[in-house]
């Protein structure tokens, strides 16, 4: 499976170097990009090499299989080829539910591609570090900074993402497990036969469509799917195969296990999690398991030391007994949403334990207790990125679920359990890509290269207030905000509400504007489209104290720093 592995290895090792190589020299550059880039394509063309000659054993693909990597691969080119688009004056995406995401990582890359110096300061919280796992759009940076056009290089790490992870998807649960990653859901999406339209169903759903809901929005998973796939069937074939074999090399298991908390935090949490019950329970795995987490402890530690802001980031767990359920009818929510799969999981783990099934108990046993964790402890401000681990449970499952209980029974009563399991899934998954989606704007192109332009001048490093939303022009050119979305802000945790009334004061020119500047320690001050539509009544009075920098039909910007110049005489 080295075509899987590979490309992870690469995109791994050349985060892995511009990081570093970022700290050293106090920011990215077209240098560094062409350093990391070389040397991840160099690791990922030697790890080819060396398994030129291996022999890997795998079944044959059958009808089944095909139809499921099909429908992967219909998926992954409507959901990524339309990704982002420019049409006319405007950039837009293809999905709603990836508005507010695609601005933010448009955000990032822009930011880490103008040289931000490392560890990078939070764009939309300034004065703040960054704390969010950053290398998919550190790698994306790295393309940007080549000669890639960077809308087209999202679109491209997209589709190579997608061909890991429905390679990595078969090579762990077969057709079944693939198609429980496109199609999970519940019973939503059997209104279509009342309704005939073909819609995501689960869009307003805790237990939306995953590959929708996560895979396209949640860019870390492009890397943290395939990998941590990888590393769970190299692990299982490793220590219960007879004979001994595994997918990975150790040292491939070494980078990707590593890797992993810079690309997706909560994957790399499911896989210590797996590791260390591995290591209690099975005492042939444990000096293999050993060498992998001790290996990568010291580059891991220092990733999530850098995305928990030096391990001082608030606390986001919280108590939230039954998870997204706000509605009193306990046995609707959880028939709705998962449909008969906890039925199919109760008889699993009756049939696991009652024949012993070690295996099939290791990754079921822990599976299990995660996901009843996040049923009942959120671990984030939003309830529903518990998600992200849930997510990691469900896929565990999906093996055991089709060895051990169903493949044992009748073909009819096999076809009635996955019509049952999919059906609302796949509706709400076409219906999420259908035609009548045709593009929602996240940006004025003409304003946000016009403002691009403006500001080409001011260092990448100067800090700006303007009005909080997800796509503004300066954000969406990479500048650092005192407040971006607040929506994005409460989600990862930042204590934002002080923040926000103090950028209000700012805008509407109050009495102690001044000093609510010197607060925030911002120097630029941006009254545009936004600003205007909602600080109507501001009294500016920056306009009359501050030197004005830039100034266009798409607004203005203020240094809050200079005083105005005197007239000439």
């Amino acid at each position: 499976m080295s075509w899987i592995a590979a490309p992870l290895y690469a995109v791994s090792a050349a985060v892995f170097t511009a990081a570093l190589l970022a700290f050293a020299g106090d920011g990215l550059s077209s240098t560094v990009a062409w350093v990391a880039l070389v040397t991840g394509a160099l690791v990922g063309g030697l790890a080819v090499w060396r398994e030129r000659r291996r022999v890997f054993a795998s079944r044959a693909l059958n009808l089944w299989d095909h139809a499921a990597l099909l429908a992967f691969a219909l998926f992954a080119l409507r959901a990524f080829l339309w990704l982002v688009f420019r049409t006319e004056d405007h950039v837009a995406v293809l999905s709603p539910n990836n508005l507010g995401d695609f601005s933010l990582h448009l955000t990032y890359v822009r930011f880490f591609a103008a040289g931000a110096p490392f560890w990078p300061e939070n764009p939309i919280f300034s004065g703040a570090p960054l704390t969010y796992p950053l290398g998919m759009d550190l790698f994306n940076a790295l393309l940007a900074l080549i000669g890639v056009d960077e809308l087209r290089g999202f679109i491209w790490v997209g589709l190579l993402g997608s061909a890991c992870a429905a390679g990595a998807l078969w090579k762990w649960g077969g057709a079944f497990a693939v198609a429980g990653f496109l199609f999970a859901g519940g019973l939503f999406g059997f209104e279509f036969f009342e309704t005939g339209e073909l819609l995501d169903y689960q869009s307003e759903a805790a237990w939306k469509s995953l590959p929708l809901a996560l895979f396209v929005t949640q860019r870390g998973l492009l890397f943290a799917l395939p990998a941590g796939l990888l590393l769970l069937a190299s692990w299982r074939a490793r220590f219960f195969e007879t004979p001994r074999s595994a997918l990975l090399p150790a040292l491939g298991e070494v980078l990707l296990y590593a890797a992993m908390p810079i690309f997706h935090l909560h994957t790399f949490l499911f896989l210590s999690l797996i590791a260390a019950v591995w290591f209690v329970a099975l005492p042939a795995a444990r000096k293999h398991l050993a060498v992998v987490v001790g290996a990568a402890l010291l580059p891991a530690t220092i990733e999530v030391w850098g995305i928990t802001g030096g391990f001082t980031g608030v606390s986001m767990l919280g108590w939230k007994p039954g998870w997204m359920q706000e509605e009193t009818n306990f046995l609707m929510f959880w028939l709705m949403n998962f449909g008969i799969l906890p039925i199919l999981t109760g008889a699993l783990v009756f049939t696991v334990f009652k024949h012993r099934r070690r295996e099939a108990a290791l990754l079921v046993a822990p599976a299990l207790v995660i996901f009843l964790a996040c049923c009942f402890v959120k671990f984030a401000p939003w309830e529903w990125d518990n998600t992200k681990l849930m997510l990691w449970s469900y896929l565990t499952i999906l093996p055991p679920l089709w060895s051990e209980l169903l493949a044992r029974w009748p073909t009819w009563a096999r076809a009635v359990a996955c019509v049952l399991l999919f059906f609302s899934g796949a509706v709400s998954l076409c219906g999420g890509l259908g035609g009548r989606h045709t593009g929602y704007p996240i940006a004025q192109r003409s304003e946000r290269d016009a403002v691009g332009a403006a500001v080409r001048a001011i260092p990448i490093t100067a800090r700006f207030v303007g009005h909080p939303t997800y796509n503004h022009p300066l954000l969406l050119n990479g500048r650092i905000f005192a407040l971006g979305y607040t929506g994005h802000a409460w989600s990862h945790g930042l204590d934002w509400q002080p923040r926000l009334e103090a950028v209000e004061l700012i805008l509407r020119g109050e009495v102690g504007w001044r000093e609510a500047v010197t607060r925030l320690g911002v120097r630029y001050l941006f009254w545009g489209r936004e600003e205007r539509e909602h600080y109507p009544e501001s009294s500016q009075p920056w306009r009359d104290t501050t030197a004005l920098v830039a100034e266009g039909e798409w607004g203005a910007i203020y240094d809050l720093k200079s005083p105005v110049a005197p007239p000439a005489r």
